[in-house]
């Protein structure tokens, strides 16, 4: 499984644009925190013709730099940064999804594979079945529908097993789908997988979701990112300073002769206006709005994980349950029933019940394998861990 998620991540396009999307994400961050380029020229004072570079009288150099009241950058910068958290949490939620979306059908493959395994042995069994009725129909003992109902029960197992092997393609092509490769792909499975026990009570499953769950982690940062640009907006008023150097040379002259300096403040009349008609509280509807999201990802998040856990527990019970009691069971009626059948003590259709009973428990079992681990792929997408910490 390990592999296969791994391929998958490798060869996912979402996954590779939404990684794409982080990485131009994060290199806009240190532009956000410096300035504007400066500004060099030179002017040309007293040229007689436009074409005349020769007649010219004077020359003046600049240079200028603008620099932004120290919070514009600090807050663009934390703005930038806050863009970069939420682009990285998008990155690492589609890395779970795309990890889910291999999970998913490969346990139903899982299903699919041990259910036809389930009914060959069931098979092996009628036949078993069919021999000892035969045994008995020619030594007197039986009738001869009883050979019948046998090559009936088998017809209809054939039939099963006919339908399960094209829910195995289906499974297969799915997964070869996520995979990107030829959907007539085969896959194997372990023939007798270990169940990982998870230890983390439901309260921890909690803490850990709201510490790890990456699409929450990217609304956390929308908040962040909301805070700083409301602060942004309402210190934009703030001025900007600029400084200029010139240096003045005159005609006929080898050295230059003047230095001028300024420094200026813009003067934020248009920004007052614009924050006073609207702006600050714009900025503060976004926060409201980008907290208002969070809580609701919050409670939704929590609202998953409750279902996934109680999902997963139910799965466990039923597992434990087949493991310990029913599937032991079921398999020792038919043992009783075949011998019981054998010495005539029974009839046919008591050890034909037995045998489906039999059938029916192995594939319940099976169903119930594939729910456990279907029930902790979702457990794992509702957290956005692992919870390989809790798991033994």
């Amino acid at each position: 499984m390990q592999g296969l998620v791994q391929e998958a991540l490798q060869a996912s396009p979402a996954v590779g644009a939404k990684k794409a999307g982080y990485e131009a994400s994060r290199s806009k961050v240190i532009k956000a925190w410096l300035p504007e380029d400066p500004m060099a020229g030179i002017d040309v004072e007293g040229q007689s013709g436009l074409l005349k570079p020769g007649s010219r009288m004077d020359r003046e150099f600049m240079v200028s730099q603008t620099i932004p009241f120290p919070t514009r950058l600090l807050l663009s910068g934390a703005v930038a940064s806050k863009e970069a958290d939420m682009a990285y949490q998008t990155y690492k939620e589609e890395e779970r999804a795309v990890a889910w979306r291999i999970e998913q059908p490969s346990y139903q493959l899982f299903l699919s594979k041990r259910t036809i395994a389930a009914l060959e042995e069931n098979r092996a069994l009628l036949n078993q079945f069919s021999n000892v009725v035969k045994a008995r129909y020619e030594s007197g003992s039986a009738d001869q529908a009883d050979y019948l109902k046998v090559q009936i029960e088998l017809a209809q197992l054939s039939i099963e097993i006919f339908d399960w092997r094209q829910k195995e393609h289906v499974a297969e092509a799915t997964v070869s789908k996520q995979l990107n490769r030829p959907l007539d792909t085969r896959y194997s499975i372990e023939e007798n997988p270990k169940r990982a026990s998870l230890a983390l009570p439901l309260a921890d499953l909690e803490k850990t979701a709201l510490a790890k769950r990456p699409e929450l982690k990217a609304l956390d940062a929308a908040v962040g990112r909301s805070k700083a640009a409301r602060a942004l907006a309402k210190t934009e008023w703030l001025p900007d300073i600029t400084a200029r150097m010139e240096a003045r040379k005159f005609k006929g002259d080898d050295d230059i002769r003047e230095y001028d300096n300024f420094i200026g403040l813009s003067v934020p009349v248009w920004s007052l206006l614009k924050g006073i008609g609207g702006g600050w509280r714009s900025a503060d509807e976004e926060v409201r709005s980008a907290e208002l999201l969070y809580t609701d990802m919050k409670n939704e998040t929590l609202l998953k994980v409750h279902e996934a856990y109680a999902k997963f527990l139910s799965a466990q019970n039923a597992l434990n349950a087949y493991e310990s009691l029913i599937l032991p069971q079921a398999k020792q009626q038919v043992d009783v029933s075949l011998s019981s059948y054998e010495a005539g003590k029974s009839d046919i259709l008591n050890l034909i019940d037995a045998q489906r009973t039999f059938k029916n428990t192995q594939i319940g079992d099976a169903r119930a394998r594939s729910d456990y681990e279907t029930a902790l792929s979702d457990l794992r997408l509702a957290v956005g861990d692992d919870l390989s910490a809790g798991l033994s």
